[in-house]
């Protein structure tokens, strides 16, 4: 008898031990990362949804063509600005709405529009604050608001970039709009 229970004894902790590990190995080591669409898995992403029915309201304006948006560029300050010799704001601006012209669905004029914000960031690998060699790997990443008509924030999402010249910079934003567009905080 006393055989027995030692024998489940170490079956079961040995189980514990297992799962445990399993466990470990399986989780998502960055919770809180982004990963619906592909685009949101090559790179490091985030996103968040505030109030799923002013995201609703928000992803029609988007089809209807009523949309706002402003922009800016943050350069590196530590580390000598590379980034924005080879890409402009203007450039990325073109950019932001070509993509957001892709999500018309039939053009309304409503007095009503939808507030985006995005900013271009440059990674400033000479930063002190950046400590590990991961934070420095990445060139950059495109950072996208979205506001209600009360001026509250509905939706963030930022999304990397890995060329030191931008050269991602396109898929980028259209990644970042994407996300918007599909957001459904219910699913």
């Amino acid at each position: 008898m006393k055989k027995n229970i030692i024998i489940f004894i170490v079956v079961f902790v040995g189980y514990l031990i297992g799962n445990s590990i399993y466990l470990q190995m399986t989780k998502d080591p960055t919770p809180g990362k982004a990963k619906r669409l592909p685009c949101q898995k090559k790179v490091t992403t985030f996103e968040r949804g505030f109030n799923n029915e002013d995201i609703k309201t928000a992803q029609e304006l988007l089809k209807s063509g009523n949309v706002i948006f402003t922009s800016k560029a943050e350069k590196s300050i530590y580390a000598k600005s590379k980034l924005f010799g080879y890409i402009s704001l203007e450039d990325t601006d073109k950019l932001f709405q070509e993509q957001l012209d892709k999500y018309i669905v039939e053009k309304k004029v409503q007095n009503k529009k939808l507030k985006v914000h995005y900013n271009i960031y440059e990674n400033d690998v000479k930063d002190p604050g950046k400590k590990t060699k991961k934070s420095k790997l990445y060139a950059g990443y495109v950072w996208v608001e979205v506001r209600n008509d009360k001026n509250r924030v509905i939706y963030k999402v930022q999304i990397d970039f890995m060329d030191k010249k931008g050269g991602d910079i396109a898929q980028a934003i259209k990644c970042c709009i994407k996300s918007f567009a599909t957001y459904n905080s219910t699913k």
